[in-house]
């Protein structure tokens, strides 16, 4: 091996204006991505912190536990809402997600970079 680490951004299905029948085969190419790809070692999986998870998250969630490749979750633009509520609403998150609690969630702000060190230490597990 080289010695190096990447990081691949799969599409998202977020906010994205894509049809049904985009979105399928959006969902077709993630799932044959991480069933193909054998050195795949971590998902980090990104929700929004400010709302609560949607029908699609939810759905991720469960395909990528059924992957059974070990994955995080980045509670992503911690930035956006008041420092004193970060802790609060990443625990909300992780329990309406993984309520048995056996999922690291993790704030995060890529704009901002900040929370980064927790999350980095979660990272370095998998390289």
């Amino acid at each position: 091996m080289d010695e190096k680490f990447y990081f691949v951004d799969l599409p998202g299905y977020g906010f994205s204006k894509m049809s049904k029948k985009e979105q399928e085969q959006v969902g077709k190419f993630i799932e044959q991505y991480l069933n193909i790809r054998q050195q795949i070692s971590l998902i980090i999986f990104l929700v929004d912190i400010r709302h609560k998870p949607t029908a699609n998250d939810k759905l991720m969630y469960n395909y990528i536990i059924s992957s059974k490749i070990p994955f995080i979750i980045l509670a992503n633009k911690a930035d956006k809402i008041a420092i004193t509520k970060v802790e609060g609403v990443t625990k909300d998150l992780q329990k309406e997600l993984n309520p048995i609690g056996d999922i690291p969630t993790l704030p995060f702000s890529a704009e901002r970079k900040i929370y980064g060190d927790a999350v980095w230490e979660h990272i370095e597990q998998y390289i």
